[in-house]
């Protein structure tokens, strides 16, 4: 997954756990609680949806890490890319 494809998925999940938040104003720079009324629920929603969306664990140490736009794409980038590929599961005749 590139990183248009993170970023675009991660505005999606801002505008459905804020829906407050326009995703083309989002400076991505910028953190979120500093551009929207986004509060800690929200921030807690947000990394709930990153992780079930991107199928990656995301510990409460590392809510910081999804502050900004950059930043959650930066991180999503990372724990994808240490994320082991799961190898195609083959089928044997008996089953």
């Amino acid at each position: 997954m590139d990183s248009s494809e993170i970023r675009t998925k991660l505005l999606s999940l801002l505008a459905s756990v804020a829906p407050d938040i326009e995703p083309d104003r989002v400076d991505p720079g910028r953190n979120l609680r500093d551009q929207f009324d986004f509060d800690s629920m929200d921030a807690l929603h947000f990394a709930t949806a990153v992780s079930e969306t991107f199928g990656i664990a995301i510990a409460e140490t590392d809510y910081s890490q999804l502050a900004s736009l950059t930043a959650a794409e930066q991180f999503v980038q990372a724990q994808l890319a240490a994320k082991p590929e799961t190898p195609p599961r083959t089928v044997s005749p008996s089953e």
